[in-house]
């Protein structure tokens, strides 16, 4: 199935959820393919509630309350996410009336299930914690409660390597798209380095075999952009949680929104990250490494970036599209509709639901 065929199959599923509202029992961790979607929800009109305190995933829309008593009959689902800090223990006071949705957006492929990522922090990070800590918008460490009776109806995956899960895109929320898409653009070819030996293999490629082109082959920041609400937890916050993940560099947006082309290399542990989304909203073209065994054909991303397998290719691509301006722009331009079209957070999280939905009938 195509982009098309799902953005068409999913128009209006939020009209068949009844009560518009869901329970976000939240990871405490940053966690961009659940930001996506709960800002899709949220957009679509369903109220995020949240048990006694604002999450880091949904500060910008959720809606506290103070008390679980009879919460399943007010939802349409319960939603969590993996990392550290997830509750599990909320789901003692549940009754599992409703369907149990994860996300498991975490970048490490190398688990064959959610349950080893599961249990890989569980040995990594500190239990029996007291509630005080719990209970903390900021926590001096990462913690983890143990999983006991949780298990999800259905789970959605953005590092899908396996036959376990829905694929999840990442996807562009809010923060990415921050000017309108402009066709004059100074520099060739854009790579943003990263950890990883691939990303360090590709930088030095790069330098070696694109001295005839403008390139911008850099770490790139500039003044952090950041809501005044969520200020303070970005400077006090240790890389605990993440917060600073929210913050936007303007210097770095501005070298995409300059940039024709942008060659995306994976992380070792997965595909998916936050870098060729934010090219794609600032309307570069994005030229990427797929790994092997990546399952994306769920949500098709050929539709809106460009496969190199090996170098050779790579550098024939880039030279074909700079040698013939206008097939790149066109190619660039016809990308950027179908990003913004297709996997901005509200046709992302419709397709979520049109997944809950068959998956729960």
């Amino acid at each position: 199935m195509d982009l098309e065929e799902i953005f068409q199959k999913t128009k209006n599923i939020e009209q068949k959820f009844k009560k518009k509202k869901i329970l976000f029992i939240p990871s405490e961790s940053y966690d961009a393919a659940t930001i996506t979607i709960i800002e899709g929800l949220h957009t679509l009109g369903f109220e995020i509630l949240v048990y006694k305190k604002m999450n880091i995933n949904s500060w910008f829309c959720n809606t506290i309350v103070d008390t679980l008593d009879d919460i399943e009959e007010k939802v349409d689902f319960v939603l969590s996410n993996l990392h550290w800090g997830t509750r599990w223990d909320f789901y003692k006071n549940l009754n599992h009336k409703v369907p149990y949705i994860l996300i498991d957006g975490d970048d490490h492929n190398n688990c064959n299930s959610w349950k080893d990522k599961y249990w890989r922090y569980y040995r990594g990070y500190k239990k029996n914690i007291s509630d005080a800590i719990k209970n903390n918008i900021l926590s001096p460490y990462r913690w983890m409660e143990e999983i006991d009776v949780y298990n999800p109806d259905i789970i959605f995956k953005s590092q899908k390597f396996n036959k376990e899960g829905i694929y999840l895109p990442f996807g562009i929320n809010r923060t990415y798209i921050l000017k309108e898409n402009t066709k004059n653009r100074e520099i060739d070819i854009a790579n943003f380095p990263g950890p990883g030996g691939p990303r360090a293999t590709i930088t030095n490629f790069i330098n070696r075999n694109f001295k005839n082109y403008k390139v911008s082959n850099r770490s790139i920041y500039g003044n952090m952009i950041v809501d005044n609400k969520i200020k303070n937890y970005c400077k006090k916050d240790n890389n605990v949680h993440s917060w600073h993940r929210w913050r936007v560099c303007d210097k770095y947006f501005e070298t995409m929104k300059n940039s024709k082309i942008c060659i995306y290399v994976p992380a070792p542990g997965g595909w998916d990250s936050k870098r060729q989304w934010e090219a794609l909203a600032q309307g570069a073209f994005v030229i990427f490494n797929k790994p092997i065994h990546f399952d994306n054909s769920q949500y098709p991303l050929q539709e809106i970036c460009e496969e190199f397998k090996n170098t050779n290719e790579l550098v024939n691509k880039c030279e074909f599209l700079l040698k013939n301006p206008d097939i790149l722009e066109r190619k660039r331009e016809e990308c950027y509709e179908k990003a913004m079209k297709y996997f901005t957070s509200v046709p992302i999280a419709r397709y979520f639901l049109w997944n809950i939905l068959k998956k729960s009938l």
